[in-house]
């Protein structure tokens, strides 16, 4: 049986209270420690550079050194203390509108997830809601450490590679599907393709209710572009950049000579609304041979039924691969399908598509 390190967390946030709360859950978690409880971001970045944590959480809305700083700070330290494991960062957030918008953009930020603040009036629930969602957060942080732990070691299947060469003669539409770590690696790829794509492009990121909104809003300012929220009936435009509303389904369907977009009520899919699968699946029927389909870091398996339905098609799959995804489990089961044709790093992903774009082979 394998031996797991605890896992040493830092807790920084201004309320006492919360502080407490937080400890008493974390202390219920097995192979979990908690090294420190801060209340502001110079105290923590103090204590990180004494004795660094695995993880930090950080609350989004703090007094004097923000947490959006602290975080920014935090990234910085990680990127001088390579190649030893970062320290990751988890936000603590009471979803605001203003913690809202620094939720979205700490995740851009290179953040590792987010939570709640519970705010019920049961304390017990609240508790239980907390554990909850920091143990689900906390197995992210182990399988990292366990990435860094066999870093040389490749887990990636072989595959056909399609090259310099794409499968298909013409792309009119490309699809991104992203999860854990998405925001992140959106605010890289699309600023640096959004100016040369003259095709649509749809993203489905799994992000909670309430935050979509903002996640389109710095989209936007960082791609130049516009980066909508999915309509229910909107229209396709070709230089569209069309954004997942969470909380429900996006879908394309040809209606006469147009594309629109269209949206599902419907349950979720592999725990997930709104779902890669369910995107993906439309959009073949729609674009068929025609359709460009990405898969980025992400947690769980939402998108591999999808990239089978682009595959049969007559599609393209591309993946991003496992050293640069904060977490490789959907980009993995993709390519498990058999349906992949090509693994890049995300820093090598727009140089592979860009040619396409200026010598219109799209």
């Amino acid at each position: 049986m394998e031996t797991l390190e605890p896992i040493r967390i830092l807790i920084v946030d201004d309320s006492r209270i919360f502080r407490g709360m937080l400890q008493t859950v974390l202390e219920q978690i097995p192979d979990v420690r908690v090294i420190g409880s801060v209340f502001n971001g110079q105290k923590a970045l103090e204590f990180i550079e004494s004795s660094p944590p695995d993880l930090v959480t950080l609350d989004v809305e703090m007094p004097g050194l923000s947490g959006l700083e602290t975080l920014r700070e935090i990234a910085k330290r990680n990127r001088q203390r390579a190649p030893l494991p970062p320290v990751d960062t988890i936000l603590v957030s009471a979803l605001t509108k203003n913690g809202s918008r620094e939720t979205v953009e700490g995740l851009q930020l290179g953040a590792l997830d987010f939570i709640c603040k519970p705010s019920g009036p049961d304390l017990e629930n609240n508790l239980v809601s907390l554990r909850r969602s920091m143990e689900e957060k906390i197995a992210v942080v182990r399988l990292r450490r366990r990435k860094v732990a066999t870093s040389g070691v490749s887990s990636t299947p072989a595959m056909k590679r399609v090259g310099s060469q794409p499968a298909v003669g013409r792309f009119r539409a490309i699809a991104i599907g992203s999860s854990t770590g998405g925001p992140e690696a959106l605010g890289l790829l699309l600023p640096a393709i959004a100016a040369s794509c003259p095709v649509p492009i749809f993203i489905v990121q799994h992000i909670l209710e309430g935050l979509s909104h903002y996640l389109a809003e710095s989209l936007t300012r960082k791609c130049g572009r516009q980066v909508v929220e999915a309509i229910d009936g909107k229209v396709v435009q070709q230089n569209g950049i069309y954004l997942a509303k969470a909380g429900s389904h996006m879908l394309v369907r040809r209606r006469e000579t147009v594309v629109e977009l269209g949206t599902s009520n419907s349950p979720p899919e592999r725990g997930c609304k709104p779902a890669v699968d369910v995107f993906l699946t439309s959009a073949s029927a729609v674009y068929g041979g025609s359709l460009l389909s990405i898969i980025l870091t992400g947690m769980g398996d939402d998108g591999a039924s999808g990239v089978r339905a682009v595959k049969r098609a007559g599609g393209v799959v591309i993946v991003q691969d496992e050293a640069s995804c904060v977490v490789a489990g959907m980009p993995k089961a993709a390519i498990a399908t058999g349906s992949v044709d090509e693994v890049l790093p995300l820093s090598q992903m727009a140089s592979w598509l860009t040619p396409w774009f200026k010598q219109e082979h799209l």
